[in-house]
């Protein structure tokens, strides 16, 4: 099948990539690289695009997509915040212009959304939660999916960006990256007062996603990539610690505006098969933080 890979190479876009050609799919890429780092995807995708193909008027019949994986848009939370105009203009209404400009061929629209639309705290998921409608709305055929908290690596490719993510942040913490390891409140009513989240390690995410492209549009409301578990921040610290055999240095900090006390699966979608646990997400972190090869795998722009 042909397959267009937007944010394609992003952290889940390079993962994503690598297994749709592993699998045999000829992989077209588009990324505009907004936070100046990115993933070498060479020898991943068959064609690559690095400017706003919305304006273009070439795209040639004969290559439209059946599938568009589309992972690209902003998601730090805080920054939404902030900042919503731009995530509603490049989330929702971004999402809103990929639909237009290939309604021709009508492929399988296959969204990156988040679990965060479960509480709507934030900018980032309403945008999320809003693009989701417009899907619903204009695709002929669809899967939404609801990613939660996505950690660990292939090996080879990273989160780009400044680091916001738990299981990231911790494992920097453990390499002595950074001196200190923020807890954003520790009052919330959960078993130890910290905030919960749910976990999915980035190959399931990536094969449950090729496993999307392949069987088809779901069109349901949504389809939950996570693990159907949950653990508190001071738990993800415990197993970072245990994994590595490194004591963190832990600070308690504010809580931060637009976190919810929870975020769990409801209900695990049948796209996924889990073959990673939380420990393999902390450890392969942890590997990839240490790895003496880590800034080769990196590429500015």
């Amino acid at each position: 099948m042909n397959v267009l890979v937007t944010g394609a190479t992003g952290y889940i876009g390079s993962h994503v990539c690598k297994k749709l050609k592993e699998h045999g799919h000829f992989v077209e890429a588009w990324d505009i690289n907004v936070h100046g780092e990115y993933n070498d995807i060479s020898g991943l995708v068959d064609r690559y695009l690095h400017r706003d193909f919305t304006k273009c008027e070439w795209w040639n019949r004969w290559l439209w997509p059946d599938a568009i994986v589309h992972l690209a848009g902003y998601a730090i939370v805080p920054i939404s915040m902030k900042e919503p105009t731009k995530y509603y203009e490049t989330n929702t209404l971004g999402t809103s212009s990929i639909i237009d400009l290939f309604e021709d061929c009508q492929p399988h629209i296959i969204f990156a959304s988040s679990s965060s639309c479960f509480a709507n705290v934030s900018p980032y998921a309403r945008s999320k939660s809003g693009a989701e409608d417009i899907i619903k709305e204009k695709a002929a055929g669809y899967t939404i999916f609801r990613f939660f908290n996505v950690s660990g690596t292939n090996g080879v490719h990273r989160q780009v960006a400044p680091a916001t993510h738990l299981i990231r942040r911790a494992a920097m913490a453990a390499c002595g990256k950074i001196d200190k390891l923020e807890i954003y409140g520790d009052d919330y009513e959960t078993r130890d007062g910290t905030c919960i989240r749910d976990y999915v390690h980035v190959e399931d995410l990536a094969q449950a996603i090729v496993n999307a492209v392949e069987s088809g549009p779901m069109n349901t409301p949504y389809e939950c990539l996570g693990s159907k578990k949950g653990w508190t921040v001071k738990e993800i610290i415990s197993i970072m610690e245990q994994v590595t055999g490194k004591k963190l240095n832990v600070e308690i900090a504010p809580r931060r505006e637009g976190d919810s006390v929870a975020n769990l699966v409801d209900n695990l979608s049948p796209l996924i098969k889990l073959e990673k646990t939380i420990e393999d997400m902390c450890l392969d972190q942890y590997n990839l933080e240490r790895s003496k090869n880590y800034d080769g795998n990196l590429r500015m722009r």
